[in-house]
């Protein structure tokens, strides 16, 4: 029996897509240097041959490829490994070797995922997708305030888009950091309008909550990577038992507009396969905004724990691992406990 989805929006309502990201960057923002036009060039020939290849020849590639990306990817592989080490304190040194091999495999195929969303069927993701949870989701949505979906550096979020729009009637609005080379930022942002998202620009500085809220009061989603703060100004809260800051913006969009905060996953499985697992709704409306901190951040556990390989966490996630400088201003208690190892 298939199962009925509800879909976001108000009945009788289009959706407003919002296309053209691009054109609203700032042209300095988009100014390219020789460097950038070199990366630019890489990353758009490795682009076209994921999409050209055959699909089992794409995929097969990823995966030899993915032990030199390991290899030549020195420090971003022992900081995976540190992170792998506070989610599961009690592994030895050959599962923690395990997981590092499995997430940079992991995060290859993430790659060719994305690169080929906007050319997979709709029909093929539905033949190859399963889900759980959306009555977690669905309950939100019929309070008509929208859904804040919680989201990590974790599975295959471009194709959790790509099933989001193109089969479950879920439309989904995301943020974007603009990033190096502008070529390549430029690109993702056509996939994913290309698959029925609204990409939604973020330079540093930017307040780009007005548009998500907007998006919101129209009962769709809005998805936000919260698994690090990039500000240096969120609450400080454990993760896994060590202290980290996790961003306000969920928090307070949350707060501003009575949306629902609902962590959700796309799980890569063997086969060309995914599992979409939304989760229990996640209370951050009450409370002081540290308390808020705690309970999105149980969240963010929630998701790691699904399967821990599948976090692409290649940078520093924990305080200790932040250089000082780039740290925020410390409470002395929390200053003492990084001091102290």
């Amino acid at each position: 029996m298939t199962r009925a989805y509800r879909g976001t929006g108000h009945p009788g309502v289009p959706v407003d897509r919002n296309p053209g990201a691009v054109e609203r960057i700032p042209a300095a923002e988009r100014a390219t240097s020789s460097r950038d036009r070199v990366l630019g060039i890489i990353w758009t020939l490795l682009w076209e041959a994921a999409r050209r290849l055959p699909e089992p020849v794409a995929f097969g590639l990823a995966v030899a490829g993915a032990p030199v990306f390991r290899l030549a990817a020195g420090a971003q592989r022992l900081q995976l490994r540190r992170n792998l080490r506070r989610v599961l304190p009690d592994a030895d040194e050959a599962e923690l070797d395990r997981l590092v091999v499995a997430g940079f495999r992991s995060y290859a195929r993430y790659f060719v995922e994305a690169f080929r969303a906007a050319d997979i069927t709709p029909a093929q993701v539905e033949a190859r997708t399963t889900t759980d949870g959306f009555a977690h989701l669905d309950a939100a949505l019929e309070r008509g305030r929208g859904v804040v979906v919680l989201l990590a550096h974790h599975g295959s979020w471009d194709m959790a888009a790509r099933w989001a729009e193109s089969h479950g009637g879920y439309h989904l609005a995301v943020v974007a950091e603009i990033v190096k080379p502008p070529a390549l930022f430029e690109k993702f942002v056509a996939l994913r309008e290309a698959v029925g998202l609204e990409v939604v620009p973020l330079r540093r500085g930017d307040d780009v909550k007005e548009r998500l809220a907007e998006v919101l009061a129209a009962n769709h989603l809005v998805g936000l990577l919260s698994d690090r703060d990039l500000t240096g100004k969120g609450p400080i809260v454990d993760l896994f038992g060590a202290a980290t800051r996790v961003p306000r913006g969920p928090i307070e969009l949350v707060r501003r507009t009575g949306a629902a905060l609902v962590p959700i996953t796309m799980l890569q499985r063997p086969g060309r396969r995914w599992h979409l697992q939304a989760l229990p709704e996640i209370d951050v409306a009450s409370g002081t905004m540290e308390e808020a901190g705690a309970a999105l951040a149980g969240g963010i556990e929630d998701l790691v724990r699904t399967d821990p390989a599948q976090w692409h966490a290649l940078s520093p996630v924990w305080l200790a691992d932040v250089p000082p400088h780039r740290r925020g201003a410390l409470p002395d208690a929390v200053a003492r406990r990084l001091d102290a190892g």
